[in-house]
């Protein structure tokens, strides 16, 4: 009875929180620490994301493609707690978007939230037209466009029924994702470490027949398969509204995920690395890599087996980011900054949820993986609208940093909080850079598109709307 009443009084505060940032309590509060972490660490999913890219890392360094992993890890872990610094203060569905908008002013704030939702919408594209990819394989098919994007339609139905019905089944499926995550994991890396081993320790260190001149720009380039896999943390943050106590449970669920994912994610590549079976035969196989050396490691029956853990992390990967990029149309709907804001921003009155808004999504979603039915082109356009959002949000954070300090909510970097904010803006531009120049690819080019789109929008409806509705509290 007391722990019931303690958290009654919990979300009463978080509710007159949310109501001293400008906003009523539309959506269900429900989502306890550990299902934050868990959305967060189901959209990270190291069985989703590493294993959908392993190939791609692979066919530009070999195996040498595990350091990107620690690298990446590394710098992930400080734009976390960059992040968390200011999720502590603004514990807001829609995260930078938010952040931004208050810390420095609505016109950039909406900048800022076009670019996250890009990337959103593109990391929700790219993890069901993976897990389309594997299934497809999976199944016994032939890996055609037509039918990876009818096995990839048919996953996008299934989260958006899920994501209908409400955040309170979401969050019980991410909470099993984790058990999924953890035990898929150990018994793959147990497995292939035991049975499956090929290749001595020094392995690792191999990077095939890259041309010698060719070995660094090949490494930057592969830094895509970590940086887009161990991303998408601040997921925690745009289910800020449904989250009971969430000035501290987002930033420590961030940051818990990131650690979390890093460990485990290197263990799953030293053991595959370790496994391979030969470095050109994986390459040419026809197959998904990482599915490839499963096989031929452990056989046929071990192996159809443990991708069953690969497919179940990939299905809660996408409806997890599927969620998010939901909470993210909803927030900037709510502030009128959308096309059509009036339908997006609709909450069911049955179910608790936007149901226009995953319709929405669910739709982008797919449309994207019949324009760009390749996952390097999904993946990489999802890397730089992140990374490029991170970085708007690191730079005014720098700008504004004695705003933060101020106001700081119960998780704050105290005196690091300057030299975390300066090494993640860094980090986030130096991404953001390599995966558009050089030299400019597809992804590149769809990116300065929609940059251009975005700016001839905020010019033509949003500029003059930015400066006269948006009005903030907690300065």
């Amino acid at each position: 009875m007391d722990f019931d009443k303690r958290l009654e009084n919990q979300i009463e505060k978080d509710i007159q929180h949310l109501r001293k940032l400008g906003y009523a309590q539309e959506l269900y509060r429900t989502i306890g620490g550990f299902s934050n972490f868990a959305i967060t660490f189901s959209v990270i999913s190291i069985l989703s994301g590493l294993m959908t890219l392993y190939g791609y890392g692979l066919g530009l360094v070999g195996p040498f493609s595990i350091w990107t992993w620690a690298i990446v890890g590394l710098f992930q872990l400080m734009v976390a707690l960059a992040l968390g610094d200011i999720a502590s203060i603004y514990p807001l569905a829609g995260g930078v978007y938010k952040w931004t908008g208050r810390l420095g002013n609505p016109h950039v704030g909406w900048f800022c939230g076009c670019f996250s939702l890009l990337g959103w919408l593109a990391c929700t594209a790219g993890i069901q037209f993976g897990m389309g990819v594997f299934l497809t394989a999976y199944l016994g098919f032939e890996l055609s466009a037509p039918n990876v994007l009818l096995v990839t339609a048919i996953i996008i139905t299934a989260h958006s029924i899920i994501n209908i019905f409400g955040i309170r089944l979401v969050a019980k499926i991410t909470d099993f994702s984790v058990g999924v995550h953890i035990i898929g994991a150990a018994v793959l890396v147990g497995l292939l470490l035991i049975f499956g081993r090929n290749n001595p320790i020094e392995y690792i260190l191999h990077v095939g027949n890259v041309p010698q001149g060719m070995i660094f720009f090949n490494f930057v380039q592969a830094l895509l398969m970590s940086a887009w896999t161990l991303t998408a943390f601040d997921a925690s943050t745009n289910v800020s509204e449904e989250s009971i106590n969430p000035s501290k449970v987002v930033p420590w669920g961030m940051v818990f995920a990131v650690v979390c994912s890093w460990v485990l994610g290197s263990l799953l590549l030293l053991s595959l690395n370790l496994s391979l079976p030969g470095l050109k035969e994986t390459l040419d196989s026809g197959f998904p890599a990482a599915l490839y050396v499963i096989r031929t490691a452990l056989g046929t029956t071990m192996y159809k087996f443990i991708t069953i853990f690969i497919l179940l992390a990939q299905f809660t990967a996408g409806l997890s980011s599927q969620t998010v990029s939901i909470r993210i149309v909803y927030s900037f709907s709510r502030d009128k900054g959308l096309p059509f804001s009036h339908l997006w921003k609709n909450v069911s009155s049955k179910y608790g949820t936007p149901v226009y808004s995953v319709l929405l999504i669910s739709g982008a979603a797919f449309l994207l993986c019949v324009i760009a039915p390749s996952l390097h082109l999904i993946t990489s356009l999802s890397t730089i609208g992140l990374y490029f959002a991170y970085a708007i949000t690191m730079a005014v954070a720098i700008f504004e940093r004695r705003k933060i300090q101020a106001n700081h909510g119960p998780f704050h970097l105290g005196k690091f909080r300057f030299p975390v904010q300066v090494i993640s803006l860094l980090w986030t531009i130096f991404i953001t850079f390599i995966m558009v120049v050089p030299p400019v690819g597809q992804s590149g080019k769809i990116f300065i598109l929609a940059t251009v789109f975005i700016t001839f929008y905020y010019f033509a409806a949003m500029r003059k709307q930015l400066g006269a509705e948006f009005k903030y509290t907690l300065e």
